[in-house]
């Protein structure tokens, strides 16, 4: 999601946002060590009852599967779409969801005889299945 700016209005606003559209509860944050916005992301954090885990200084390790995500993101989505950043904010804020719908739920693995991401994830961790039934998708 794309926000105005950095300041602290707009970011809670979209923190709110992507968390009422979760289909399930955030349990845990894992956040990296910066501080800004601290006060305000506490106090978000402590009313949706989520706890906060922060990275270990000079270990980026420890966010190499958000740091790809971000890559992939960037290079097969953000790329292909940034005329729409200077032309229609809200409607670029929309298209993300339906592009990780699709590229998580119809979309094979490119260079790879695989199914696509949720359907290997709901044949080799069955106990999912009752969560992707129970949101109706």
């Amino acid at each position: 999601m794309v926000i105005p700016g950095k300041s602290t209005r707009p970011t809670q606003a979209a923190r709110d946002e992507v968390l009422a559209r979760l289909p399930q509860p955030l349990q845990v944050l894992l956040s990296d060590n910066g501080r800004e916005f601290e006060v305000r992301l506490a106090r978000s954090l402590e009313r949706h009852d989520i706890q906060r885990r922060d990275t270990d200084p000079r270990t980026p390790q420890m966010n190499a599967h958000a740091e790809r995500f971000n890559r992939t993101l960037q290079e097969s989505f953000v790329d292909d779409h940034k005329d729409l950043l200077f032309t229609d904010l809200a409607l670029f804020n929309r298209k993300p969801t339906e592009w990780l719908v699709f590229t998580n739920t119809e979309r094979p693995p490119q260079g790879l005889d695989q199914p696509s991401p949720l359907s290997f994830l709901l044949h080799h961790q069955p106990e999912c299945q009752r969560w992707w039934t129970y949101t109706g998708s």
